[in-house]
């Protein structure tokens, strides 16, 4: 390609992966193959609903930019260098893989040849060799499993047919170092909440005259709770402990003032503000505005990097949204609710047929809704934290914000800085970093439970469920015993709708928060073979692993004991929930072998009592499995009938 005209046209997947003799090369300077089960699940959820919605013909994901390459003489063969998209790329090539749809490009990874020989040999493969895609792969593979016959046709046609990415090509001069720079330059582009935020500022009015102390309250409550790794009482009171005090009361773990006009009394001074003009706002213009404003000083204070959000500022939007809206309970799971890709037409349709004034209102009332939901998914939601004993991949947390005091050999005073105590930690010594409250850790095992079971942003209908709680009304020892009681009757009713036994779901059929409920409860004590286990915590699981396997090693003693045509092979007492590595290193292995990775077995307590039963018995046969089915069933299904969920 010639000239310096960026080159764009519109391709469904059918038609990119079936260009002959194009080849798509992830160049060396490209990180490896990364995304996991948040990033392969969200473009899965998004294009099977896009595939169930009559209305919808295409979707679109995105644009892939490509760096050209000069055509081979001998060949033909045209190399598309990819600068931008490979993860998606590569996602898309697994997903035609696992779908059986032939591809006539090809995907190589430059330099790496062990990447390439991957994606070569994905569906057979048991070494992941560093470069993630086996990994990826064996993702996408449990997730289509979850598909029947009918809904895994449905997912691959318009897949393949419906949706559509631009392919970008740079012109032959472009400067790739240049085009990096420009591209990772923070806040060129704009995004679908920077268009709500500039139109809410819009819909602001005030007959008093000061609609441009309102729009400045508006933009300061916006911004400071899109910093989802920052506590709100840090964010909204940076650099002042008399407006955190003012607001968030002395120990600075309350919400004392909630109200838009109140908290536009307390706005700090802001010199350097942008004006705004009170005639009313276009919305152009309040882009323009907001576009302006500088950014808050960083606070020496805050605990950059230490917490890491479980959603980001634009899921958190849309549970605000839901938690505004008057509807019911029942209500708080409607499909596409947290569809972030729709976040303008939410918004849109929230507001469309209101009056000037009535959106006037509503914009205000949604400004103290997302106060209020971003304290709360702050203070009593988990996180991930990351301190020098946690690791790189950090650990569950569920701490609250509290003022506290630190006092150096050479200092003369205290110094007021932020404490983490947990979230619902009642005595002194609790607070002070002694062992967690049982309060704090039951609500912390049963959010980590549900945070590994839907790992898709889309589907945490469970956070609304605590936003909306009422928690903000109670004493923390309420509290936690409100969420307990909304997330396990949240869980219960799913666990009802697949339970395992005579008549219901088998093999890869049965739900994820069917397993991990279970774990939950047995944790919990629910089994006389198994104490009760305060240490026990969930970790990223996906891959349904046959404790007896589906293809056993012929030349293993007792290979024969359970065979693919026998029931129990995929009845649930055979099958348990494990990580995607943990699953590589369990192979074809026999349970008597499997029984001894003890790295693996503490994952499920489930798993930890089929290996009991092994080490004790010496082996694992027909007849095991259906007793640890039937004992199993039985502590779900009497968990749901004391509930009152199954009669």
């Amino acid at each position: 390609m010639m000239g310096t005209q960026l080159d764009a046209t519109l391709f469904t997947v059918e038609d990119l992966f079936s260009e002959a003799g194009a080849h798509y090369e992830i160049p060396i300077y490209q990180r490896n193959y990364s995304w996991r089960n948040e990033q392969i699940d969200q473009l899965i959820d998004d294009v099977w609903t896009a595939a169930q919605d009559d209305t919808v013909a295409e979707y679109f994901l995105g644009n892939l930019i490509v760096a050209p390459k000069p055509a081979s003489p001998e060949t033909k063969n045209v190399t598309y260098e990819v600068v931008d998209g490979q993860q998606r790329l590569t996602t898309l090539f697994m997903l035609l893989s696992r779908l059986d749809v032939g591809t006539k490009a090809k995907l190589i990874y430059a330099s790496r040849r062990s990447a390439t020989d991957a994606l070569a040999r994905i569906s057979d493969s048991e070494d992941d060799e560093g470069s993630g895609i086996l990994t990826g792969y064996k993702i996408i593979d449990a997730r289509i499993r979850r598909f029947s016959v009918d809904q895994r046709n449905t997912f691959k046609t318009f897949l393949v047919e419906g949706v559509q990415l631009v392919r970008a090509a740079l012109p032959d001069d472009t400067d790739l170092n240049k085009y990096f720079e420009i591209m990772n330059t923070r806040g060129q582009q704009l995004e679908q909440v920077d268009i709500v935020k500039a139109r809410l500022m819009s819909y602001l009015r005030s007959d008093a005259g000061d609609v441009d102390e309102k729009r400045a309250c508006f933009a300061w409550i916006w911004d400071a709770c899109a910093d989802m790794d920052s506590y709100i009482q840090m964010a909204l009171a940076r650099g002042s402990t008399e407006l955190r005090e003012a607001i968030f009361g002395a120990e600075w773990d309350l919400l004392k003032v909630r109200s838009f006009t109140e908290l536009a009394s307390l706005r700090p001074d802001a010199d350097n503000q942008v004006a705004v003009r009170s005639e009313g706002l276009v919305l152009r213009d309040a882009l323009r505005v907001y576009a302006q404003a500088p950014e808050p000083p960083l606070d020496d204070e805050d605990e950059a990097g230490r917490f890491e959000s479980t959603i980001r500022f634009p899921n958190l939007l849309l549970h605000a949204l839901k938690v505004m809206r008057t509807a019911g309970i029942d209500d708080l799971e409607v499909d596409g609710h947290l569809d972030d890709s729709k976040l303008i037409k939410q918004f849109g349709d929230e507001f469309r047929s209101l009056t000037e004034f009535e959106r006037s209102v509503k914009a205000e009332q949604f400004a103290e809704t997302l106060l209020s939901c971003k304290f709360i998914l702050d203070n009593y939601v988990l996180k991930r934290e990351f301190t020098a004993t946690n690791g790189e991949d950090g650990a569950w947390s569920l701490k609250r914000l509290t003022r506290g005091e630190s006092v150096s050999r050479h200092a003369r005073r205290a110094k007021v800085n932020a404490r983490f105590p947990p979230a619902f930690a009642q005595s002194q010594d609790e607070a002070d970093g002694g062992p967690s409250d049982d309060a704090t850790r039951d609500v912390l095992l049963l959010q980590s439970l549900l945070r590994v079971t839907y790992t898709s942003p889309r589907t945490m209908h469970w956070i609304t469920r605590v936003l909306s709680a009422g928690v903000l009304e109670t004493s923390r020892v309420e509290g936690a015993q409100i969420i307990v009681r909304e997330l396990r009757a949240y869980i219960r009713l799913k666990v009802s709708h697949g339970l395992p036994g005579q008549g219901g779901p088998t093999g890869f059929k049965i739900e994820r928060i069917v397993y991990t409920y279970l774990d939950y409860l047995l944790a919990q004590g629910a089994s006389p073979q198994l104490q009760k286990d305060p240490a026990f915590a969930f970790v990223f699981r996906t891959s349904v692993e046959h404790f007896f396997p589906q293809h056993a090693n012929r030349d293993d003693l007792g290979w024969d004991a359970v065979l693919p045509d026998h029931p129990e092979l995929n009845m649930f007492g055979n099958l348990a929930l494990v990580s995607v590595s943990a699953n590589s290193k369990f192979s074809n292995a026999l349970p008597r072998h499997k029984a001894d990775k003890t790295e693996v077995i503490r994952q499920s307590k489930k798993l930890e009592l089929m290996a009991t039963t092994v080490r004790t018995a010496g082996e694992w046969t027909r007849d095991s499995i259906r007793q640890h089915d039937s004992e199993m069933v039985e502590i779900l299904r009497s968990d749901l009938v004391g509930a009152g969920i199954l009669s």
